[in-house]
């Protein structure tokens, strides 16, 4: 598993703000290739989430760009990974 946060630049729909708006965990993949993650969303509503995948997470939370995944571990699942790398590559930086 590996932890990572939701950062947001800026808040279109002005629910959660800008900055970390929730935190993450991604679990190891199942056999269908999804590496589901838990979100706990901070703020005045926090609740718990939990989404198939980062891209799923993105689509809805992502906000066109406005949002990205800040990885605080490496990708256990990717020996040659960079730790520094806050992207999944599917959404611009």
């Amino acid at each position: 598993m590996r932890r990572g946060e939701l950062y947001r630049y800026r808040d279109p729909s002005r629910v959660s703000g800008t900055g970390v708006v929730a935190l993450l965990v991604e679990f190891p993949p199942n056999e269908d290739g999804h590496q589901w993650i838990a979100v706990k969303w901070l703020g005045h509503n926090p609740y718990i989430a939990f989404w198939p995948g980062i891209g799923e997470l993105l689509e809805t939370h992502g906000h066109l760009g406005a949002s990205e995944i800040r990885w605080l571990d490496p990708d256990p699942f990717d020996p040659e990974g960079d730790p520094a790398i806050t992207n999944t590559g599917e959404y611009p930086l």
